[in-house]
């Protein structure tokens, strides 16, 4: 058996980066399922809506394969088609920098791999661009930044979208590229992070207007959500829109977090491999959030081979663990971990506690919490609750009903259970 190279060690786990080949996605037997028949179903946009760090960008990515012809996740998981698809398809991350859906549109217009690489070749595209959005010429075909011979300033292309509807814009470059027949199932465009835009208002009635003008445009919504309401902030023919086609994805099993584990097991030829203990205890600290496997499973990897080691157990999970915490590896999550606790042992030891006692559907009760804080010698632990909803310590929790707070983010809280103490030895999980 040969020993693995360094770049393979580092890459049998991507906790940096979504999943997309069919080879390395694991689990979701159902959901992909579910977007296989969103995608067949004519008029129906997809909506994936869940947790952080719960697999919907990864999923995302096996839609966008599936759309293009590619069934071979289908088939490595038995599940029926009788045809590959044929969409054009565009795959565009928001991130925080889209502040409204107006801006998206024009991001999708005129960025490399979306809508920008066709407009050019064709005539029709081509052309309402140059009528509408004379700035999107400039932009697109290579005129750079003057339009007539004339030096633009940011003014001058914020006035030409206002003279001409982006909406309009948009939909009428999507009927001309449909228009030309390049996919016999149409164009789908999947938006992942669609939760990052400050203001998604104007979304429904977009997607109403395309599914009446130009039908065999298809969206695929992705965001941190818990449902389609949620992710659009708005209620205007959400429902019949995203009709039987939302994908709710919950916590993965405990079956499908192993299979991140074996898959990444495979990828290295099993040169290292993870003993009963070591997966149980991986899949128990991951909490269903595949994100957590990956990005503990990675530099539990990465210690083992740079100590020679060919198995991990449980005791060298919980010292990754460890690590993990000391060196920042996720600085977002240990950043918001030291905004909530920051000096006080006894926030530290309520806020892991509301972490322990969180229940399947998200909430957290009271009782059960200041229980487990009060044998800690935390006295009056309702007060630190009460400093875990402000925004001084990052609104981490918030109020349900009383006596009953969820977290605002579940990938936080399971971060929170499982990361040692900040304060004193570890408790026990």
């Amino acid at each position: 058996m040969s020993t693995p190279t360094f770049s393979e060690i580092e890459n049998a786990f991507q906790p940096a980066r979504e999943i997309d080949s069919a080879e390395r996605f694991a689990g979701r037997k159902d959901a992909v399922l579910e977007t296989y028949y969103a995608l067949v179903a004519e008029g129906a946009n997809i909506a994936v809506v869940g947790n952080r760090g719960i697999g919907k960008s990864s999923l995302a990515r096996q839609i966008v394969n599936m759309s293009r012809g590619d069934n071979s996740l289908l088939t490595r998981l038995a599940l029926p088609h009788d045809r590959q698809l044929d969409f054009l398809s565009i795959y565009f991350a928001c991130g925080n920098s889209i502040e409204s859906i107006p801006q998206l549109l024009e991001r999708l217009l005129t960025t490399t791999n979306c809508l920008g690489d066709w407009i050019y070749d064709i005539p029709k595209a081509k052309k309402e661009i140059s009528s509408f959005a004379p700035e999107f010429k400039a932009t697109l075909f290579g005129t750079g930044a003057t339009i007539g011979g004339t030096k633009t300033t940011e003014a001058d292309r914020e006035r030409a979208i206002v003279a001409h509807p982006i909406d309009t814009v948009f939909t009428n470059v999507c009927h001309a590229i449909v228009e030309q027949q390049i996919a016999k199932d149409g164009l789908l465009i999947v938006v992942d992070e669609f939760d990052q835009i400050r203001d998604p208002s104007g979304a429904a009635g977009l997607l109403k207007s395309l599914a009446t003008n130009v039908p065999r445009v298809k969206f695929c919504l992705v965001g941190v959500a818990t449902d389609i309401h949620n992710l659009m902030k708005e209620h205007q023919s959400s429902d019949r829109l995203f009709a039987g086609s939302i994908i709710n994805l919950p916590p993965m099993t405990e079956h499908e977090l192993g299979e991140i584990v074996h898959i990444a097991e495979d990828s290295i030829n099993r040169h290292i491999t993870f003993g009963e203990d070591g997966v149980a205890r991986l899949v128990t600290l991951a909490q269903g959030h595949p994100y957590m496997i990956h990005l503990i499973g990675k530099y539990a990897l990465r210690s083992a081979f740079n100590d020679a080691l060919r198995s991990i157990d449980g005791t060298l999970i919980d010292s990754t663990l460890q690590s993990i915490a000391e060196r920042g590896a996720d600085p977002v999550l240990e950043g918001r971990y030291k905004k909530a606790v920051a000096s006080s042992p006894q926030r530290e030891i309520v806020l892991r506690a509301m972490a322990a006692v969180r229940k399947f559907d998200g909430e957290s009760w009271t009782s059960d919490a200041y229980k487990i804080a009060i044998e800690q010698d935390v006295d009056n632990p309702s007060q630190y609750v009460g400093q875990l909803v402000t925004e001084d310590f990052g609104a981490e929790l918030e109020k349900v009903r009383e006596r009953y707070y969820r977290f605002r983010d579940s990938l936080f809280a399971a971060y929170a259970k499982v990361r040692p103490p900040q304060f004193g030895p570890a408790s026990k999980n």
